[in-house]
């Protein structure tokens, strides 16, 4: 029997982010019912503006705040549900096992997120403040898509002959930095990378240890 496909993604301790867990709460105005508004005007390719979400639900903005931490926080629990959605649908409707199928999934993805309007109007609106949410080593969106791609390797580690080139959480990290290079290349450096060779730079990554080897003593 097929094990379930599950992936299991880091949160942050925040009120909003143990409400997205499932924590319920009395009052008449939630953390969800924020998350809910700055998510449309995420999705509509307005800038978050923190002082008119909290007039809009009837709070100020310290209760606001309180609730999501910080903006930088905010934007990011609201990018990842949208970027969660794409690696969920990908994830279940792509076939195969081993690195071939962590390739696939991946590449999938980043093809889907560059078609993403939403996603490349948050990035040609502010890109410094974009790389900043996005691929930022303190941020939680690179943190859980980290998370999300080791489970991702484990799985495959687990239910196959695989055996990874490198450590598991080493390769998780490379993997997604590779993909922000080919998605925020001409942010980041001007040079932009062709999706075409993604899937390329991501066999390379995924060979098995036998075949980096017998690469390398060549």
């Amino acid at each position: 029997m097929m094990q379930q496909k599950q992936i299991v993604m880091h949160s942050e301790t925040t009120p909003l982010s143990r409400a997205l867990a499932g924590e319920t709460s009395s009052c008449a105005v939630t953390p969800l019912d924020a998350f809910e508004v700055g998510r449309q005007r995420w999705l509509s390719g307005e800038r978050i503006n923190m002082g008119a979400i909290a007039k809009e639900l009837g709070i100020n903005r310290a209760t606001l705040f309180r609730w999501v931490g910080s903006r930088d926080l905010f934007v990011g629990e609201i990018i990842w549900s949208f970027y969660r959605q794409l690696f969920d649908v990908t994830y279940e409707s792509t076939v195969g096992c081993g690195p071939d199928y962590i390739v696939s999934v991946c590449e999938r993805l980043l093809r889907k997120v560059m078609k993403s309007e939403p996603l490349q109007q948050f990035v040609q609106q502010d890109p410094q403040y974009a790389l900043r949410i996005l691929t930022s080593k303190f941020s939680l969106f690179q943190t859980r898509s980290v998370d999300a791609v080791r489970e991702l390797i484990a799985e495959q580690v687990r239910n196959t002959d695989w055996v990874p080139p490198i450590d598991e959480d080493d390769l998780a990290f490379l993997i997604v930095r590779l993909g922000e290079s080919f998605l925020y290349g001409d942010v980041i450096s001007g040079h932009k990378t062709e999706i075409t060779q993604i899937a390329t730079a991501f066999r390379l990554l995924t060979a098995s240890r036998d075949c980096a080897e017998r690469h390398a003593s060549s």
